[in-house]
This record gives structure tokens, sequence and C-alpha cells, in this order.
């Protein structure tokens, strides 16, 4: 008998779409420049500074995400230092960011933080189909989920490997 499925923890949804605001597949990015991370980001105005640690804390929370399903280099997180937060009780963090876009991007390491406590961001995964790259969340009950879409990227796969076989 199948489990329920897994769902997507509350305070792990933006941290998921922060990883979607570039889709590798379209070649889009929703980070364009400092005033596009102020408006993703729902603030005021953003640095030129918060801008570049945005683009750094995406990357490195790509490749930690990438590192749950697939053997990846180890990530950058150097980035983590310069969001810093305390921890107050249980599993409850609060950032010390001052600074609106800062400490916006301080709640989404804070994410990252609370996921790796409670056992949950190894279920936060990149789609490894060609040109994908999409981060999705596992909600399969046994965690074994492997493609953002079966029918789309995994239909792929498995159409390649079908083709591929002697017949």
């Amino acid at each position: 008998m199948a489990g329920a499925p897994r769902v997507l923890p509350e305070y792990l949804a933006p941290v998921l779409e922060f990883v979607n605001s570039m889709d590798v597949e379209e070649g889009t990015d929703q980070l364009t420049d400092a005033a596009a991370l102020a408006s993703w980001l729902g603030v005021a105005s953003a640095t030129a500074a918060e801008f570049r640690l945005a683009l750094e804390l995406r990357t490195a929370l790509r490749a930690l995400a990438l590192g749950n399903h697939a053997p990846a280099p180890e990530p950058d997180v150097r980035c983590f230092d310069r969001l810093p937060f305390t921890a107050t009780t249980g599993a409850e963090f609060a950032p010390r960011a001052t600074a609106p876009a800062t400490r916006a991007l301080t709640q989404l390491v804070i994410g990252y933080a609370r996921a790796q406590a409670a056992g949950e961001w190894q279920r936060l995964r990149i789609c490894p189909g060609d040109n994908c790259y999409w981060a999705f969340w596992d909600s399969s009950p046994r965690g074994a989920r492997r493609w953002c879409s079966m029918r789309v990227c995994g239909n792929r796969a498995k159409a390649r490997a079908y083709a591929a076989r002697p017949h």
C-alpha cells in the first residue's frame, strides 16, 4: 500500500520559488538586476551588492538541491555567512539583518536551515532532464521521485533509453 504524498513545507515554498527564479530550459531569469530582485522579494529596493549576493545564494541553493539525488561538486556556500541568523527556540530562527532585501534573503537561508533540521531538504531536487534543471519537491511517499514531471522529462528519458536499446 502506498503512503501519502509528502506536502511541501510552507517555509520551504519560497526557497523553491527562489531557486526556480531562473529557468535553464527557457533561458529566462526573473532576477536581472537589483530592481528586479527588490520586486521579486517584495521590498522597496535592493542594492547592487544584495543583487550579487542573491545570485550567489541561488547558485548555492541550486547546487545543494542538485546534490540531493546526483553526485555533485561541493557547493560554495560562503554566501550563507553574509546572511546571518540566530536560533531561537527549537527549529525556529530569526534573521539578524536589518536591510529589507538582505533580511528577505536571510529568510531563504533560514528556510534551508529549517529543512535541514527537519530532515526535509533532501526532497528538494533538481531535475536531471536534458536542459531542464527545474527544482521540484519530491512529494512521493518514499522520496524516490527523479523527474520534475514524469510526463515530460521522465518520458523523454525513457523514450531515449528505449531508442538506444538494440531491437
